[in-house]
């Protein structure tokens, strides 16, 4: 058996959240081309790919202890990513689940661009 090591949160949970939040770590993990097209009002671009530099830190600028909101198009990058992150020490973890697709379908802020 694997270790999960994130938890899950549905798209509509995580709009309420980032509502009331006051600091708030919300990054889309998608490449810039997908995230151009468009992407929750909320997040912000951390591509997959940079993450898998291992290099988090440097792009992320926050505690590891912090909690990181991770989405992209459907749940399985961000659930990669979440691994990436797992390992590079941050303890707080939580995948959108359904991803933008969700986050479209529930009629959510978004943007293009």
């Amino acid at each position: 058996m694997s270790e999960v090591f994130y938890s899950t949160v549905t798209v509509d949970e995580l709009h309420k959240l980032a509502q009331n939040a006051g600091r708030f770590h919300f990054l889309d993990v998608r490449e810039e081309d997908e995230y151009q097209e468009y992407h929750a009002t909320s997040s912000r671009l951390l591509p997959l790919s940079r993450l898998m530099e291992g290099r988090a830190q440097d792009d992320l600028r926050m505690p590891k202890d912090e909690t990181v909101y991770i989405i992209c198009r459907s749940g399985r990058r961000s659930i990669t990513a979440c691994e990436l992150l797992h390992h590079q020490g941050f303890t707080s973890l939580v995948n959108v689940a359904g991803g933008m697709e969700a986050w479209i379908r529930a009629g959510l802020p978004h943007a293009r661009g």
